[in-house]
């Protein structure tokens, strides 16, 4: 009886470092205390971001816009959302074209969008949280550290324009969003390499993000002249 007690017991040791071993992480939700063995199977959805992530900027760019962003039903500028149109909004849209064709457009008809309807955004300068936009998206049960990376990339190129200030980044550029990328990136572990990779990224991109608000509350007397020429450079043409 002992004996066999004994070997169940080594087949369930044997079996649980297998399963260890294919699946590379112990998948807790998105629940903090994610425990990481190893990196992500190269199937996972975990795999996937991370390639992406850590690839070349013109990939991550396409990632937010094209994997995250429309495929959940949001414009890659991530103030409007749309959806698909029906099969009788589509028959209505050709309708209209073919009437408007009819009749040289002397009769003012509405035209109608044939594949995809934008029915809510936001107004300039506001943004879709990254939290909405996700939930929507087949990223809604990813790891907890893959989140948090995706969501420090979500913050990086929309909310903090990669970097740079314009008119509609200039609402994202406060101390509290900023402390809270600086607070995602302490959450991240240094293993596996593909997160502490991310994780060393983004701590250079907080720098640069931490620069760049600095010398936008205190511009230099050089900055100062050169917004003053531009000014004085404008005026005439608003006219």
């Amino acid at each position: 009886m002992i004996f066999k007690r004994l070997m169940c017991l080594l087949a369930f040791l044997v079996n649980a470092a297998l399963y260890s071993q294919d699946a590379g992480y112990y998948d807790s939700g998105m629940a903090e205390g994610l425990t990481v063995y190893g990196e992500y199977g190269p199937k996972s959805t975990e795999a996937f971001v991370l390639k992406k992530l850590n690839g070349h900027p013109e990939e991550r760019k396409r990632f937010i816009e094209t994997d995250l962003l429309e495929k959940a039903g949001f414009r890659r500028s991530a103030n409007a959302r749309y959806r698909k149109t029906t099969a009788s909004e589509k028959a209505a849209s050709l309708a209209s074209d073919a009437v408007r064709s009819f009749t040289l457009g002397l009769v003012p008809i509405e035209r109608k969008p044939l594949y995809e309807i934008e029915y809510d955004s936001l107004e300039d300068g506001k943004f879709y949280s990254f939290e909405s936009v996700v939930v929507k998206s087949r990223f809604n049960t990813i790891s907890y550290e893959v989140w948090i990376v995706m969501k420090l990339e979500y913050m990086l190129q929309i909310e903090f324009n990669n970097g740079i200030i314009i008119q509609d980044s200039m609402e994202y550029y406060t101390n509290e969003n900023i402390k809270l990328f600086e607070t995602l990136i302490h959450k991240l572990p240094d293993f596996p390499d593909s997160i502490r990779q991310s994780k060393n990224r983004y701590t250079e991109e907080l720098t640069r993000i931490k620069a760049t608000f600095e010398r936008y509350n205190n511009p230099s007397e050089d900055q100062l002249r050169a917004m003053e020429n531009l000014k004085d450079g404008l005026g005439p043409l608003r006219n």
